[in-house]
């Protein structure tokens, strides 16, 4: 009994892992375009240390249909969400949702970028983004990106309903010029076996009853 809470503890090293610390960036529309459904979305979450650089270059290939290895190791991008709203019924339409070191949600994720993190929490530069069911390509003039094509397999979105879709053009801005925690999933179970080592070292120091 009395080796259990050491043991525990050093489980509870072995499995700690840093804190990421992510910054979000979210699409906020200039102008539209009569070639585009209204409704746009983009989600870029980056690592605090891919911000502090101040410019990020990458080529991101999941293609886990092929086989392993199929995850990029990059670290930079943590998560990727586009979407077009649905005006009438809700949902999201054209969803690309990629998430850092997680398998692709449809056929595989490719997604380039050069990109430039500029003053004022605002991004400059280029993106494109592909699920294999949906794409888009984005360019940038200083701070101002428009989009230059999207497709969909879908009827709605950038699918059927519009073959040419291009033309919107908005910014990406920062959701907050603080970074944001981002907790591991290790951080409860380190939690918890703290407890249990904090519960074992305490009846370790109880005094045995003495019975008369």
């Amino acid at each position: 009994m009395t080796r259990i809470a050491p043991v525990v503890l050093l489980l509870a090293a072995a499995l700690a892992l840093p804190a990421q610390a992510a910054v979000t960036y979210s699409w906020q529309q200039v102008s539209a375009s009569s070639s585009m459904p209204t409704g746009l979305n983009l989600e870029l979450a980056f690592s605090d240390e891919a911000v502090t650089a101040g410019r990020l270059s990458l080529d991101i290939r999941n293609e886990c249909d092929i086989g392993p290895p199929c995850l990029d190791p990059q670290s930079s991008l943590l998560s990727l969400r586009y979407w077009f709203d649905d005006p009438y019924i809700g949902g999201q339409h054209n969803l690309i949702d990629y998430g850092y070191r997680t398998e692709p949600r449809n056929y595989y994720d490719y997604i380039v970028m050069d990109l430039t993190f500029l003053a004022g929490g605002l991004l400059g530069g280029s993106i494109f983004a592909s699920d294999g069911n949906s794409d888009f390509q984005m360019v940038s003039q200083g701070a101002l990106f428009s989009v230059v094509a999207a497709h969909s397999d879908e009827p709605f979105g950038c699918g059927w309903q519009y073959p040419d879709c291009s033309g919107a053009s908005g910014m990406l801005v920062a959701a907050a010029q603080e970074a944001i925690e981002v907790p591991e999933p290790a951080t409860g179970a380190i939690v918890g076996l703290g407890l249990v080592a904090a519960w074992f070292a305490r009846r370790r120091q109880r005094p045995a009853r003495v019975i008369a």
